[in-house]
C-alpha cells in the first residue's frame, strides 16, 4: 500500500534572470506547511550533477510552476529544457491533472506550446499580485488533494 506524499512538491521552472522575484515565489510557498517547493538554489548540493538532480526533480514533482519573462522567453538556455521536460512529464499525467501552472513575471510572449493551459499574471499593484497567489494556492491544493496530502 503505498502512503499518500507529505507534502506537495512544486518544481519552479525559472530564468536566472528573474532570481530575486523566484526567492519571493519560493518563500511564500514555503509558508504553507504543506508545500515544499523545489527550488535550484535551496535544493541542490555542492557537487552534485545538476542536471541530472534538476530533471529527475521535474519528473518528481507533483506539479510545475513556470515563471515567465520576457528574458526566460527570449534567451537561449536551461530554461527551455526545463520547460520541455515539464511538458512531456505533463503528457503522463491524466488528462484533468493540474500539473503545468504558468505564470507571467511581465508582460510576455507566453511560448506556443504552453497556450492550452490557463496562464495568469504576477505583474501590477499588490492586490493583483495577492490574487494571483491566491489562486496559484488553490490550484496547488486541488492537486494535493488528488494526491491525499493533508492541506492545513
Amino acid at each position: 500500500m503505498n502512503l499518500p506524499p507529505k507534502k506537495l512538491i512544486p518544481f519552479i521552472c525559472y530564468s536566472k534572470d528573474n532570481l530575486t522575484l523566484v526567492r519571493d515565489f519560493s518563500a511564500y510557498l514555503k509558508k504553507e506547511s504543506w508545500i515544499d517547493p523545489w527550488f535550484d538554489e535551496e535544493d541542490l548540493l555542492p557537487g552534485e550533477k545538476w542536471q541530472a538532480s534538476v530533471v529527475e526533480a521535474v519528473r518528481q514533482s507533483h506539479a510545475v510552476i513556470i515563471l515567465l519573462s520576457k528574458e526566460a522567453v527570449a534567451n537561449e538556455g536551461f530554461f527551455h529544457k526545463e520547460l520541455n521536460l515539464a511538458l512531456d512529464t505533463a503528457n503522463e499525467k491524466p488528462e484533468d491533472t493540474i500539473f503545468i501552472i504558468p505564470v507571467r513575471l511581465d508582460d510576455c510572449t507566453v511560448p506556443q506550446r504552453l497556450l492550452p493551459y490557463h496562464y495568469v499574471d504576477y505583474f501590477g499593484d499588490k492586490d493583483v499580485k495577492q490574487r494571483v497567489m491566491d489562486n496559484l494556492l488553490l490550484a496547488l491544493k486541488l492537486r494535493a488533494e488528488e494526491l491525499g496530502i493533508l492541506v492545513k
